[in-house]
């Protein structure tokens, strides 16, 4: 590339029509699709005007429907329009949780927020390649890091007149089955991104953080479940969106979720060179887990495999180094074949299987490049 082309590259904005008509079918891409016709009329209604070309008529509506909605008593709303968009909201699980408990059970949240994809286009047609990618920088430390930072918290709402909080996408599809809800639809209604949950449970109580640190519920030995501890690899609250993913999104080559867009850019550079995984040590120092075994599972995930295999794999602990690295296997039929082999030689010559899975484990690691995805 000439530089002539680098610096009309440099120069160049992105067009926020293209960029939006894109993330119109990327975004959206696996998400559920919802049945209007099986819906109350009032949200057909509800989203049949939302559709509907914006304007002060449009507006007036959609403002009355919200106030009214929210009027009803506790337990009895059949349809909640949120008042505003989520991401002018300072307590928006604080919302969430309000709007549980106003609706009756299977009832309808419809609630809008402006996506990082979008707040990113935004910047970058408004302002030359070069320029925006500054901006953005230090709109990402403001906007969606000092928000949630303990020391900076304060000083962004001191500061911050009218709260514009930039949220990723699975963040609040995460936030929405944290606070019990589950999401039937979503959908960019003109260039804001439009989510549908329905009330299937009580909120949980278990607290979240944004620490570099996350817990992960897992099985272990005798079917106990332990918390695995890891690096943050995914957006905050995605930990939550486990089944969500796995009924919407296809299983890939290794039983991992194709195209798992909860996983950052720094995350997937964390997960290719294991760092994430170093806190597991802590578990095998509590005795939660051994360094060669089955991978500790989700519930989610155990629920797949056989009840053969579910019962085997509750008699050891799970492990750091899976035999996954012995066989390579591609699809969830032989990743409990490879496990089988693994658990039945175990039990009957624990140390002799450890150490020669150990040493396959890390030959093919080391030294023939073996990487699950």
């Amino acid at each position: 590339m000439g530089i002539k082309s680098i610096f009309n590259d440099m120069a160049s904005r992105d067009n926020y029509d293209e960029v939006m008509e894109y993330l119109a079918v990327a975004e959206t891409q696996h998400a559920p699709r919802f049945e209007f016709d099986d819906a109350p009329e009032q949200l057909r209604e509800l989203i049949a005007v939302a559709e509907t070309p914006r304007g002060p008529k449009r507006s007036a509506w959609l403002n009355d429907y919200a106030e009214k909605s929210w009027q009803a008593p506790d337990g009895e709303a059949e349809v909640l329009l949120a008042e505003d968009h989520l991401n002018a909201i300072r307590y928006v699980n604080r919302y969430l949780r309000k709007a549980n408990a106003k609706l009756k059970q299977d009832g309808y949240l419809v609630c809008s927020f402006d996506t990082a994809q979008k707040h990113r286009a935004q910047i970058f047609s408004k302002h030359p390649r070069f320029l925006a990618r500054i901006i953005y920088f230090f709109d990402f430390l403001w906007h969606r890091a000092c928000p949630k930072l303990g020391l900076t918290r304060r000083f962004y709402y001191l500061c911050t007149k009218k709260v514009r909080k930039v949220f990723p996408r699975p963040e609040i599809l995460g936030r929405l089955y944290y606070c019990g809800f589950e999401v039937v639809s979503e959908q960019y209604i003109h260039d804001r991104y439009c989510v549908i949950g329905q009330k299937k449970r009580a909120p949980h109580d278990e607290p979240h953080t944004y620490g570099p640190l996350v817990k992960l519920r897992r099985i272990g030995k005798d079917g106990k479940k332990f918390n695995v501890l890891k690096f943050r690899t995914m957006y905050a609250y995605s930990e939550y969106l486990q089944t969500y993913i796995y009924e919407n999104n296809n299983l890939d080559v290794g039983g991992k979720f194709s195209d798992d867009y909860r996983v950052t850019e720094w995350g997937r550079f964390l997960r290719k060179t294991w760092l994430d995984e170093l806190p597991m040590f802590i578990n095998v120092l509590k005795g939660q887990m051994k360094i060669v075994g089955v991978r500790p599972l989700s519930q989610q995930y155990f629920n797949l495999y056989s009840k053969e295999l579910q019962e085997l794999r509750t008699k050891t602990k799970p492990g750091l180094l899976p035999p996954f690295y012995v066989d390579m296997p591609e699809t969830l039929e032989e990743i409990q074949d490879s496990e089988r082999r693994y658990l039945e030689s175990y039990l009957e010559h624990p140390l002799r299987t450890d150490w020669r899975y150990f040493w396959k484990i890390v030959g093919n690691i080391v030294f023939r490049g073996k990487r699950s995805k």
